[in-house]
């Protein structure tokens, strides 16, 4: 079994990422590591970075190679980011840390630095257009996209790092240093045609900045999910808090809850930064992408026989990557998601089901039994946990709890005990449909099973009074157990269930 070592020496942290990596291409992170660095202040005027940052660089992977080795990693993918790119000595940087550590890492332009955190974005996110910008330590990377293809990008070399100490944002920045960022930001972007205002775009989030301001707007609105990857920021806030914060003193910066204490003195500039791209972009959306240039690296390597190494269905390539891992027999998925498909494209409409249900019934299905895999006692509650905190990709916070709540489904008090914490986030009418998702992905199964695996092609007839099921091969008498599916079936769509020819058929 593989395990693939990442680490990205960024401008300001350097970053590990372990990623296990299974013969049937199923992989997950096993270990995560970082140390503070800030080699963008380690630059200077000259732009010589010297042997000291790379003494120090040195010491750092060696403790990553160490970890790697418990993992037993057999590959390495290192990369140096902008403040490598900048340093005049980068390239002798990177040779002094190579023969320090044994690990050779490789300098990224700004061009390849921003197409690896879109390829890290667009293979966790259902995304298919807008634009991207990564707010690093000595750079802003921004990345317009369509069809989910990189189309233009632009590599801004003022990150949170360097621009922080260029503009006095360490303490609370004069009045006129947000409105000297954006004169310089604007100076660099004036090829940049295509970065201007696009109504109704989505703008994609990528780095430690942004992460940190999800946080911190996750902190302050009570939040009840753990969750950074695809969450949504008003654009609007994020301006405001960029202006607040450019005036707060540091030592007011770190009692913000929320914000990590390290990043007390960078967290302004990078608002700034992230601020001017909203600006220029007047984005409708702000998600926030847990997944970067890491992410991008590991996918480029698990894709590398496509000519673009992305997945074309985000969703089902998650979903696969579960079942996997977790031992689901994959012949038999694929006929659990393919009969609750069909068994939802009859019974959504008798109960006025949003479309974008359909896409969730299937992996419902499918991973239904995945909490097995903990343990098979009270692995309903398991099912649930493991899909409301599993990287399921191409879905936003809620569709992901509703997911997780039909596939646990065991009665409506356990969809209601599951859901209630998190009901902030739900919609009027969630509950219901997560029931109705719920009571299909459990009734798959038990057509499955009374039909012995053969109950494709599937006819369903339905009457204001009942709905009659009649798969491809006779199911087995007393098929329907549980004997509360049936009624709870009667309660979800309001019609008697039936299964099997019609009598006198």
């Amino acid at each position: 079994m593989e395990s693939v070592g990442i680490i990205d020496i960024g401008s300001n942290t350097v970053r590990l990422s372990v990623v296990e990596l299974r013969p049937d291409g199923a992989y997950r992170v096993r270990h995560e590591q970082k140390a503070g660095l800030r080699l963008a202040d380690r630059l200077g005027p000259e732009r010589v970075l010297g042997p000291v940052a790379a003494a120090e660089t040195s010491r750092i992977l060696s403790a990553f190679a160490a970890a790697g080795a418990d993992w037993q990693v057999g590959l390495w993918l290192a990369v140096g980011t902008a403040a490598v790119r900048q340093a005049v000595d980068g390239a002798a940087f990177l040779h002094t840390v190579a023969e320090g550590t044994g690990i050779t890492p490789r300098l990224l332009g700004g061009e390849e630095e921003a197409r690896l955190g879109l390829i890290g974005a667009l293979n966790t996110l259902a995304e298919t257009e807008g634009f991207a910008v990564d707010v690093g330590g000595a750079s802003t990377e921004v990345t317009r996209f369509t069809d989910r293809r990189r189309t233009a990008s632009l590599s801004l070399p003022l990150g949170a790092v360097n621009a922080t100490a260029r503009f006095g944002f360490g303490e609370a920045a004069p009045a006129a240093a947000l409105e000297a960022l954006r004169a310089a930001l604007d100076a660099e972007a004036t090829a940049a045609q295509w970065l201007r205002p696009t109504p109704g775009a989505t703008l994609i989030g990528i780095g430690g900045t942004v992460r940190s301001i999800s946080k911190l707007d996750r902190k302050r609105r009570g939040y009840p999910l753990h969750a950074t990857h695809n969450y949504a920021l008003d654009p609007a806030e994020v301006l405001d808090l960029a202006e607040r914060l450019a005036v707060m003193s540091a030592r007011d910066r770190e009692r913000l809850p929320g914000l990590e204490p390290e990043r007390a003195d960078l967290i302004a500039a990078g608002a700034a930064l992230l601020g001017w791209v909203i600006t220029r972009l007047e984005p409708a959306r702000l998600i926030v992408s847990g997944a970067g240039l890491r992410e991008g690296l590991f996918f480029s390597h698990l894709l590398r026989d496509r000519a673009e190494p992305l997945f074309p269905d985000v969703l089902e390539a998650s979903t696969e990557n579960l079942e996997r891992l977790h031992g689901l027999p994959e012949v038999r998925a694929r006929r659990l998601g393919a009969l609750a498909a069909a068994l939802w494209d009859q019974l959504g409409p008798l109960v006025g089901a949003p479309a974008a249900a359909a896409r969730l019934v299937p992996p419902a299905a499918r991973l239904r039994e995945v909490g097995s895999a903990l343990s098979y006692y009270d692995w309903e509650q398991h099912t649930f946990y493991l899909l409301r905190e599993a990287r399921l990709y191409g879905l936003d916070h809620r569709e992901r709890l509703l997911l997780a709540a039909a596939a646990s489904y065991a009665g409506p008090g356990r969809v209601r005990e599951h859901l209630q914490p998190f009901g902030s986030l739900l919609a009027p009418g969630d509950e219901r449909l997560a029931v109705r998702m719920g009571v299909t992905a459990a009734l798959t199964h038990a057509v499955d099973r009374a039909c012995r695996g053969a109950a494709l092609p599937l006819e369903v007839a339905a009457v204001p009074s009942a709905v009659r099921l009649t798969p491809a091969t006779p199911p087995l008498d007393g098929a329907l157990a549980p004997a509360t599916l049936a009624e709870d079936f009667r309660k979800a769509f309001g019609r008697a269930l039936g299964l099997g020819p019609a009598p006198g058929a």
